[in-house]
């Protein structure tokens, strides 16, 4: 039986997919479940979603039409552009937010044509030398910008994904960056701190989110995760990856010693040499910005590939020694569905949602001259 009336959540991780459905006529409103996954391999990942959306719709008694889907990867792209308009004392209102805003979307989408716009960050309004986080409404000034972050993905990754959900009779309703969803969901938990630093380790990418008073500021992946450790740990030591990966693990349920033996010592030099490039690569690009990470500030690590982290000492360079906090944060299947879940029931009132406009067709002469023009 198909029902209209539920919302199914998909995050789909380089090793897990997560999914989530929230409806009323639910147990406590949603049922959450997850399958691993075994990566760069289309058919295993196609029997997983197979597996997990079967695993669902016999659970609550539904067939599943469509999914939002969740995902990141380090092709990801973040784009920040500022808007300047001279508006001589009209009157700003949303309309005119969108209009402006619609003007250099179609400019994005000109320059990068083989990336779809994932999301439209509005991360602040200057209007007449004053700045706003939010717009106010129907005031007239003689100067506006507007200061937008786009999140990009391939246009490849857009369509292997849709193509796989399709050969498992369910349909892609809206992407969404997984980071993004998740850490605006987790704010709310470090509500003390003014600058929330994220570091997001995944298998195969970490990505680096930073808010300001709430405010997405800055977004950045890398493509490095924790099977780069594993494959560190196989190198030095000469094992198999599953050898890797086993010791990997038991690292992130005990706190080793650094003075038990020498291959744990090894193990553990190994393990900080990469995390510690891993930092670094995360924040090189945040040298040249002009945001403070100095007041009221926390460091957050999210992400299977953090776990290990979290019971093992790690010490900052000097330089990211700037902190207040450091924490490291326990996700879990339900948190992150009900991020997207939180996400969807949101008023977004910090991104821009910008209705699709259908092109009309060109006759002629307009042919001709586009044509020309190129």
């Amino acid at each position: 039986m198909n029902d209209n009336n539920i919302l199914s959540i998909i995050d789909f991780g380089s090793t897990k997919l997560r999914l989530g459905v929230f409806a009323n006529h639910l147990t406590n409103s949603k049922y959450i479940c997850d399958e691993n996954i075994i990566p760069n391999s289309k058919n295993e990942i196609n029997k997983s979603i197979k597996n997990i959306i079967l695993k669902t719709e016999r659970e609550i008694g539904r067939h599943l039409n469509k999914t939002f889907v969740m995902l990141d990867s380090h092709k990801f792209l973040s784009i920040d552009v500022s808007i300047k308009k001279k508006t001589d004392q009209i009157n700003i209102n949303e309309n005119i937010i969108k209009q402006f805003i619609q003007e250099i979307k179609v400019e994005i989408e000109r320059n990068y044509k083989k990336f779809k716009i994932l999301h439209i960050v509005i991360l602040r309004y200057v209007l007449d030398d004053k700045e706003s986080n939010n717009l106010p409404k129907n005031i007239k000034v003689n100067n506006l910008i507007i200061d937008i972050k786009f999140i990009l993905t391939p246009n490849e990754i857009i369509d292997d994904m849709r193509e796989l959900f399709k050969d498992n009779q369910t349909s892609i309703s809206n992407i969404f960056c997984s980071t993004y969803i998740k850490t605006l969901n987790y704010l709310k938990y470090f509500d003390k701190f003014d600058t929330k630093v994220f570091i997001d380790i995944g298998s195969s990418k970490t990505s680096l989110i930073i808010y300001k008073y709430e405010k997405l500021k800055y977004i950045n992946y890398i493509p490095i995760g924790g099977e780069h450790i594993t494959k560190d740990i196989s190198n030095v030591l000469k094992i198999s990856l599953d050898e890797s990966e086993n010791i990997k693990k038991k690292l992130n349920q005990t706190n080793a010693n650094l003075n038990n033996n020498e291959e744990n010592s090894l193990i553990i030099k190994v393990v900080h040499a990469r995390i510690e490039e891993i930092i670094d690569l995360s924040f090189q690009t945040l040298e040249s910005s002009n945001i403070s990470l100095k007041q009221n500030s926390i460091l957050i690590f999210t992400g299977n590939g953090s776990k290990i982290l979290s019971k093992n000492s790690i010490f900052l360079k000097e330089k990211y020694n700037i902190f207040d906090q450091m924490s490291f944060f326990e996700e879990n299947s339900d948190l992150i569905c009900s991020s997207g879940h939180n996400y969807l029931l949101s008023e977004k009132k910090d991104e821009a949602i910008l209705s699709q406009k259908k092109r009309l067709k060109r006759g002629i002469f307009e042919k001709l001259f586009y044509i020309f023009s190129k």
